[in-house]
């Protein structure tokens, strides 16, 4: 017989007797039965309850999981506000000490001071007192004299005595020369071609003379006006009305008559014995380029580049076998024979002063920034020295510097850094004046100059027109008379570029 107790979810007590357990039974029903609506209710509310706790412990934990985030955004803030701290106070220490001033880095032993105002063995350059009687001899001689006292009215007699003055001045005449040039057609018998003759003032596919477009190139790359000042000085000072586009349409056409002129330079640069070469960035609608400078004592190249990048460098070399002098920068690495490469001495210690900003002045990385002083000095102090026992005299000292040791964070990073560049430090001392490359950044300046004005270039192909210009313009100012030069080099380059308009040309009276 089947035990139909055992399915039941309750127990039978033993105590009751067989047969009440029915009644039993049915009595425990109905008490759960009346129960049941209190528990559904109850179960009720803490599913609902439940729900709202999972919602709450959802809640918590997104709120958890963004502060988190947010507190790791922070530390990755608070860490480059710290580099950038860090980065401040070096170049702030950086221009305390002067460091800028290349080539006078002074040993703590050498407690010389030069005194203020003119050296003595230095040009004297003080206009009144290089004057003489023969010097006026060429200028222009303007009596003046009054005929009334402007105190009483008393009429006044002429006298020979006079207080003499040289006064320089320059000549403003707002009015513009307008001339109708008419070149005749004429025809060579001999060579069968036909002969247009040019005025010298007059330059090819423009209605603006020589003189307009050398004002504007003095203007812009030597006194670095911005396009709407340019037109402001010749509106003013020449009474010549001109548009930013009618300047920016003169400098490209001057570019192309100059760029003969900048193949020549950058053919001469590396045909030099050393090539200085830096960068710095430039804008192009604010996207970033970079202008180059290849210099040396005689010619300054700058070059137009999109990037940063290793080709650039090798194409500014080409086949070029000079000394390369850089800051150390990657991409000029294999652009040279290693033998041929020059490192700066200025960006080492200013680097060590930088790491060193923070050490105390008895810590090991400050002896040794003060022991690089020294050796970079040893050049200067010993003039005697000829190269192959200056080059002994520098490798025995690096040596010694490498053979320190010391657990600070800054020593390591400046031996470090020494280690890698020795050769190159040793190279730059011995082949170049002052081991520094202060030329490129001094010869670099006037374009930077440039960009703060004009913000860059509105395209690839002006930043490559203020390259050329720039380059003539820098180069040819290390002479004596620029404007002389400016016009020959124009003329020059019309010629070649246009040899139809190579004829003399004479005109009617």
């Amino acid at each position: 017989m089947k035990n139909y107790a055992a399915l039941l979810p309750f127990n039978i007590p033993s105590f009751v007797p067989l047969e009440k357990r029915v009644d039993f039974c049915v009595n425990v029903i109905n008490k759960y039965r009346n129960e049941l609506p209190f528990l559904r209710r109850k179960i009720s509310a803490l599913d609902k309850q439940k729900i709202k706790s999972d919602d709450e412990v959802k809640y918590w934990k997104e709120k958890y999981n963004e502060a988190i985030e947010e507190l790791i955004k922070t530390e990755e803030e608070n860490e480059k506000l710290k580099q950038e701290i860090e980065k401040l106070s070096k170049t702030n220490k950086r221009y305390q000490i002067a460091l800028f001033d290349h080539g006078n880095f002074k040993h703590t032993d050498n407690l010389d001071k030069k005194p203020k105002g003119g050296q003595n063995g230095h040009k004297d350059t003080n206009r009144e007192n290089q004057k003489d009687s023969k010097s006026y001899e060429n200028y222009s001689h303007k009596r003046i004299y009054a005929t009334v006292c402007g105190h009483c009215g008393n009429s006044l007699k002429r006298t020979e005595s006079f207080k003499q003055k040289v006064l320089l001045d320059i000549v403003i005449k707002p009015e513009i020369e307008k001339l109708l040039i008419e070149s005749e057609r004429q025809w060579c018998g001999n060579c069968q071609k036909e002969v247009i003759s040019r005025d010298p003032q007059s330059l090819p596919f423009t209605e603006y003379g020589l003189n307009t477009f050398m004002m504007i190139l003095v203007l812009r790359f030597k006194g670095h006006l911005s396009f709407l000042s340019i037109s402001s000085v010749f509106s003013i000072t020449f009474g010549l009305s001109l548009s930013k586009s009618d300047i920016s349409n003169m400098l490209h056409l001057a570019s192309v008559f100059l760029d003969s002129k900048y193949e020549d330079l950058i053919k001469a640069v590396r045909k030099g014995e050393v090539i200085y070469a830096d960068e710095t960035g430039w804008n192009i609608k604010k996207q970033k380029a970079w202008m180059w400078i290849m210099a040396n004592e005689n010619a300054t190249v700058y070059f137009a580049g999109e990037s940063r990048g290793k080709g650039i460098a090798d194409i500014m070399y080409g086949d070029s076998q000079a000394f390369l002098m850089t800051d150390g920068l990657p991409s000029y690495t294999n652009t040279s024979p290693k033998d041929k490469h020059l490192l700066c001495w200025s960006h080492l210690l200013r680097f060590s002063f930088e790491e060193t900003v923070n050490d105390k002045k008895t810590s090991r990385a400050c002896f040794l920034r003060q022991e690089l002083v020294r050796i970079y000095q040893i050049k200067n102090n010993n003039p005697e020295y000829s190269g192959s026992k200056l080059e002994e005299v520098l490798r025995y000292e690096f040596d010694q510097l490498l053979n320190l040791k010391s657990d600070e964070k800054s020593f390591i990073k400046i031996q470090n850094r020494f280690r890698e560049q020795k050769e190159g430090l040793i190279l730059s001392l011995i082949e170049t004046p002052s081991g520094t490359n202060n030329l490129a950044e001094r010869e670099l300046r006037p374009m930077v100059l440039n960009r703060h004005v004009s913000y860059g270039s509105d395209t690839y192909e002006g930043m490559k027109t203020s390259a050329i210009l720039g380059s003539v313009m820098q180069t040819i100012s290390k002479k004596e008379d620029l404007l002389t030069e400016l016009e020959l080099s124009l003329q020059i380059g019309i010629h070649e570029k246009y040899p139809q308009y190579v004829h003399l040309a004479y005109s009617d009276t």
